[in-house]
């Protein structure tokens, strides 16, 4: 009779050490070291060999009066305003959280955003990217920030890009200064999808 009772004793302690040792394997392999899995990598560089070349002559242009931004998420741009249904705002939200904005020039004071620069090389022609560009332009102009469209080149003259940024955003421009008083710098990018 003990050895029944043993038995009936011992048959559900091993149960529930087998059952232990299964989730401890299942934990660890969804858990490895304690850590969730992430698959991610970095990626190779937060701008392209076209886009970091109108970067620095842009921030050259215009540094003495604003500061300059590259790849701001839109949604730390624009809000969906106030008073929407949960619904109708989750919606509006989710259409700015995945998109980004090629250039916010700021004000160096606040950090208000003055208006946006959009690089326009030749993916800007495809339907989808037009779409997108559309509705980039629209939120944007809903929101009283001015964008600016500005097509990709391979070199650009630093008086000619102030003169344009402060005709879009200064709420009195100034007059560029004569390209005849100072060498304009000049950088050519090198992505092959530059018009």
């Amino acid at each position: 009779m003990p050895s029944d009772f043993l038995i009936k004793l011992i048959v559900p302690v091993v149960v529930l050490m087998v059952l232990s040792a299964l989730l401890s394997v299942l934990f660890a392999a969804l858990f490895r070291g304690g850590k969730q899995d992430y698959p991610y990598t970095a990626a190779d560089a937060l701008l392209t060999p076209a886009e970091r070349s109108f970067f620095g002559v842009l921030q050259h242009a215009i540094s003495s009066e604003y500061h300059l931004l590259a790849k701001v998420r839109l949604a730390d741009v624009i809000e969906v305003r106030r008073g929407l249904s949960g619904k109708r705002r989750q919606a509006a939200f989710n259409r700015i959280c995945a998109k980004h904005a090629d250039f916010v020039v700021c004000d160096p004071q606040t950090f208000r955003v003055v208006g946006v620069i959009e690089l326009d090389d030749s993916s800007h022609r495809a339907a989808k990217r037009k779409h997108r560009d559309e509705f980039l332009d629209s939120a944007l102009a809903a929101a009283s920030i001015p964008i600016l469209h500005l097509a990709a080149q391979r070199s650009y003259a630093v008086a000619d890009l102030r003169g344009q940024v402060q005709a879009a955003f200064s709420p009195n421009p100034v007059p560029a200064p004569s390209p005849l008083g100072s060498a304009p710098l000049v950088l050519a990018p090198t992505s092959s999808n530059v018009t």
